[in-house]
């Protein structure tokens, strides 16, 4: 079992909550160098010992052994001096997380890759940091009386599987039996696969609740509850087209059935080269997406009310997008946008690591993407700093006006070209004054950057820019 040692400051546990939430959240990128621990101290304000010794104690690593908890005849007493069938070869085969229950599996497998000790270790350590995030340790069962026997015996010596029950809760004797499988594990990328990690990223924010994976399975982006009203058909739908390669990692947000058909809509008219009242088809839509029609007009009439299309005469089209819709949407998302930069101000520092992250896409995409990748980096990194506020209503808020900001962006067909280099600029003077602390700074700036973008969109509206209406509602 894992303590604090006597005397020990209690910083070390605050450090460790601290490197568990930014590792939790790193998917497959924890192992490149944006997540050593030297960089992981620079990002969250920690010195660089915190981090490394709250690496070692997320990990459970044993004194004496890198991965360390076997002794020289391949046993680990965390196993309950079961022998290893095949030390250094354990993969991870599945991960579920049904309440009350965690299971994890894992399987001998002939090593084929190159040897990444680094790699596996930090692997390790962020699959650890998912669960030490997800405070199930914290669940309850409202019955007792009702509990369910573990699928998985955690005392079980002959199964390669620890399970977490909490009906019989022994969550330091799960944490150790899981660090001690993953100690054997091969020390290579694939022993715990980049997909495993970027669904537990995703999944972080609401606590593991409803994870399954499965070794070589193709995983389903769409279980999310808020959806299930679509039906099963809605299964079928692909992940978000829209997301650049060099951009997937830093989105941690799972989107809705009906924000994916929003993506599709936006594509659909990028694409087609739709214009404002063009009508559009639920059944070539579904077509395409290999939906059926009812879960399509069930999403389509949700964009409907939140003004994302137009429904006219029995038929959806594409939606006008005038030049005071321009100034409306903008000067709705200024004002939000100040209160949550006031808010990310006071926040501490390791808070900003997705935001810090989510710049560096930004500066990536300006270097090697297309204009279309800065865009949609931009948004991205705003609807970080919106996240990192703390604020989960305004944040929400704001990323139901992105959706309408990327829709506008479709129908006017936005050139973001002209604008790279201010679009990273700003966002760099955003970023720089959030993390000194300087709340005005950060609106001030961000006041410069939403009037150069309505000013730009704007020009590309039907009808002229009211210059004096965005200047009284911008004030």
């Amino acid at each position: 079992m894992q303590t604090t040692g006597r005397g020990r400051p209690r910083i070390q546990d605050t450090a460790d909550d601290i490197v568990a939430s930014v590792l939790a959240t790193a998917g497959a990128r924890v192992s490149t160098p944006d997540f050593s621990t030297r960089r992981i101290a620079e990002l969250t304000g920690l010195s660089q010992t915190l981090v490394s010794r709250a690496c070692r104690r997320i990990r459970r690593a044993r004194a004496g052994g890198a991965g360390g908890g076997t002794d020289g005849d391949g046993v680990d007493e965390r196993l309950g001096g079961a022998p290893d069938p095949a030390v250094g070869d354990l993969v991870v085969t599945e991960l579920q997380v049904r309440f009350p229950r965690i299971i994890l599996r894992f399987a001998p497998q002939a090593r084929t890759a190159i040897r990444q000790q680094t790699v596996a270790e930090r692997r390790s350590t962020a699959l650890m940091a998912s669960l030490h995030a997800s405070e199930a340790a914290r669940w309850r069962v409202r019955d007792a009386g009702a509990a369910h026997p573990a699928e998985v015996a955690v005392h079980d010596p002959d199964q390669l599987s620890a399970c977490w029950d909490a009906n019989a809760p022994d969550w330091d004797q799960f944490l150790d039996r899981t660090a001690a499988l993953l100690s054997l594990c091969a020390p290579t990328a694939d022993a715990i696969p980049g997909d495993l990690l970027d669904l537990l990223a995703r999944r972080a924010g609401r606590g593991l609740h409803g994870t399954e994976w499965q070794r070589g399975a193709q995983q389903n982006e769409f279980s999310s509850d808020s959806d299930s009203e679509l039906g099963a058909e809605d299964a079928a739908l692909p992940t978000d087209p829209e997301r650049s390669p060099r951009n997937r990692w830093f989105s941690q947000v799972e989107l809705s059935v009906t924000e994916q058909i929003a993506i599709a809509l936006r594509r659909e008219i990028t694409n087609s080269g739709f214009l404002a009242g063009d009508r559009l088809s639920p059944d070539v839509l579904g077509s395409q997406l290999g939906l059926g029609r009812s879960a399509v007009r069930a999403a389509m009439s949700r964009l409907v009310d939140d003004g994302l299309l137009d429904f006219h005469q029995g038929s959806f089209r594409v939606p006008a997008v005038t030049g005071a819709d321009v100034v409306d949407l903008y000067a709705a998302r200024l004002h939000l946008g100040m209160v949550l930069l006031r808010a990310c101000a006071v926040q501490p520092r390791h808070r900003m690591l997705p935001v810090r992250l989510a710049l560096g896409a930004v500066e990536a995409a300006a270097i090697q993407g297309t204009r279309f990748d800065v865009g949609l980096a931009d948004l991205q990194f705003q609807q970080e700093l919106a996240e990192a506020s703390g604020l989960s209503q305004s944040a929400r808020g704001f990323h139901a006006l992105t959706l309408r900001v990327r829709m506008f962006i479709a129908v006017l067909r936005l050139d973001y070209s002209p604008a790279v280099e201010r679009i990273v600029s700003d966002d760099r003077r955003i970023l720089t004054a959030v993390l000194a602390g300087d709340a005005e700074a950060a609106v001030r700036a961000w006041r410069l950057k939403l009037d150069n973008a309505v000013r730009h969109m704007s020009a590309l509206a039907p009808e002229s820019f009211d210059a004096e209406l965005w200047s009284r509602l911008s004030r």
